[in-house]
């Protein structure tokens, strides 16, 4: 797949890093200060990515809008001042991704290996190979038996890298009594799941997607009730109505669940394809988790799980092998202690792998969500081969 890279400043300040960086990895830089080139450009080329860098004549923001809106094909990197910076706005206005006037040479490695997995992944799709998975859906249950350990966390920020690559990501809140993904996405819903289960359940009027918000990442999520003494009449059926309604809408379907087992918790595990099972190296956790996963193993759903360890210091702790002896399972990936960071990005409701992409934490999210990626697509080949022997012999 060949990709055009373009760079516009209409203050003539050189590309420099950008340019010496790309030569380096054998690709060429088209640069102008000319708004009528880059539209020319932009207009004939649809797998282009652009280094977009204005404070002159133009609003680096509207600019930044008006190129969106016209080629939203193009996949636009915005380059502004330190003093500038303003994720949220930048992400309102159609960029795919920011970078500070003073970033640094790590960074500009990172915005351009981001650029080039999100190119590849869309022309993957749009020629028909096997994305994520459409045409099947994955559903992808985030669980735990303990609270406090970044499940509601990392549903969200799970999701969000796994729509950076394309993808149609919907989250359904499970925790019916206090779910709090709105919290995290730092917005209030009109509409919940209490709502689609009185007006939409069992009728084919109303799609589930009206009763989910959308949020600036392209993520969508079907809110818990707004009060808590509305979750007595929601059920396990309703729950896993929604969970099959959403798989005909979305690519993958994150569910929240709370550490509590109830009816409506297995029911997400019996309907989940995947189950993230997030633990600490705490005692108490490690303790609580196993207990868990062996209620998992009596009703045969333990092999669909994949221990993720959060807050990971190699200071803290068990060993790591000493806990796969303990849980009889290998650990599937850990995430690194940041607090600071997703405390951060709690309380300001913009989930850290936007505000803080380049943090160790962000970029362990972005791995995970990359394994998941690799281990589905062989399977989907594999699927696909078995149908083609099937037609082959029916011919036969």
């Amino acid at each position: 797949m060949s990709i055009s890279w373009y760079y516009f400043s209409d203050t003539n300040t050189p590309p420099g890093e950008i340019e010496a960086y790309l030569a380096k990895k054998e690709f060429s830089l088209v640069k102008t200060n000319d708004i009528g080139a880059i539209h020319r450009h932009l207009m004939e080329d649809h797998q282009a990515v652009l280094f977009l860098r204005a404070n002159s004549i133009y609003n680096v923001y509207d600019l930044c809008q008006e190129i969106s809106v016209l080629y939203p094909h193009v996949y636009i990197v915005l380059i502004v001042p330190d003093n500038m910076e303003n994720l949220k706005k930048a992400m309102h206005m159609g960029a795919s991704d920011i970078l500070r006037t003073s970033y640094s040479y790590e960074e500009l490695k990172e915005s351009f290996q981001q650029a080039k997995k999100y190119m590849e992944h869309r022309a993957e799709k749009s020629s028909g190979q096997p994305a994520f998975i459409k045409g099947k859906s994955r559903v992808i249950a985030v669980s735990g038996p303990k609270g406090g350990v970044g499940k509601t966390s990392l549903a969200v920020n799970l999701a969000i890298a796994s729509a950076k690559k394309g993808k149609r990501v919907a989250v359904i809140d499970a925790h019916i009594q206090f779910g709090d993904i709105a919290m995290y996405f730092n917005e209030k819903p009109k509409r919940t799941i209490y709502e689609w289960v009185k007006e939409a359940y069992g009728r084919s009027t109303y799609s589930i997607d009206q009763y989910m918000m959308k949020h600036d990442s392209g993520v969508s999520f079907l809110a818990a009730p707004p009060r808590p003494e509305f979750f007595e009449g929601i059920t396990e059926e309703h729950i896993k109505a929604a969970i099959e309604e959403a798989k005909k809408q979305f690519d993958i379907v994150f569910i929240d669940l709370p550490g509590y087992l109830s009816e409506i918790h297995i029911s997400c595990l019996d309907s989940a394809d995947d189950i993230l099972l997030l633990f600490t190296n705490d005692i108490s956790v490690l303790r609580t988790t196993k207990l868990y996963l062996e209620t998992l193993e009596t009703i045969n759903l333990k092999d669909k799980v994949k221990l993720i360890l959060n807050m990971h210091s190699k200071k803290q702790g068990l060993e790591l092998k000493k806990v796969e002896e303990i849980f009889d399972l290998k650990i599937h990936a850990t995430l690194p202690k940041q607090e600071k960071i997703a405390a951060s990005a709690i309380s300001t409701g913009w989930p850290f792998v936007l505000a803080d992409a380049r943090s160790q934490l962000s970029k362990g999210v972005l791995q995970l969500s990359e394994k998941l990626y690799e281990q589905e697509v062989p399977k989907l080949v594999t699927e696909k081969r078995k149908k083609i022997k099937r037609r082959i012999l029916l011919k036969a």
